[in-house]
């Protein structure tokens, strides 16, 4: 019995320490864009046009309404002349942000196909809002940051 009322004790004394020692202030929320130290990451919107820089611009794409299964999202890259490039390393991360962690990927790669488009299976294992974040590598640099919201 004292053996327990002493190990009980000791567990209340560390989790005294452990939150009497957590400063408040020192607590901060990063955006993906502040911890990978890019400038900003812009929420990306399904089949609108954003520019990387001054020379291309990518538009992203579901192949259908988000629903529970695998979703594949589409990223197609053009340069400033219309021409679709290839040449970028795309990354994407999927996970529900009320849960983050619970049902993460990972960074995986998009794969590319014969038509140039960035491609990435998405298993979506239960309703809710999901996130992709996405970074674009061009020359093994990082020169893209942002995020796809969806809800299923």
């Amino acid at each position: 019995m004292a053996m327990k009322l002493f190990k009980t004790m000791a567990i209340f004394g560390a989790a005294f320490l452990a939150v009497s020692t957590f400063n408040q202030q020192d607590a901060k929320l990063y955006l993906t864009a502040e911890a990978l130290g890019a400038s900003q990451a812009p929420q990306v919107k399904v089949g609108q046009t954003y520019w990387i820089g001054n020379d291309y611009y990518f538009v992203c794409q579901f192949d259908k309404k988000p629903q529970m299964g695998t979703l594949i999202m589409k990223i197609q890259i053009f340069t400033k002349n219309g021409s679709q490039d290839s040449s970028f390393e795309i990354t994407g991360n999927a996970d529900m942000p009320s849960m983050r962690g619970a049902h993460g990927t990972g960074d995986k790669y998009f794969k590319v196909n014969k038509k140039g488009d960035y491609l990435l299976p998405i298993s979506v294992v239960m309703p809710g809002e999901w996130e992709v974040e996405l970074k674009f590598l061009k020359d093994k640099k990082s020169v893209y940051t942002g995020s796809v919201r969806f809800h299923v």
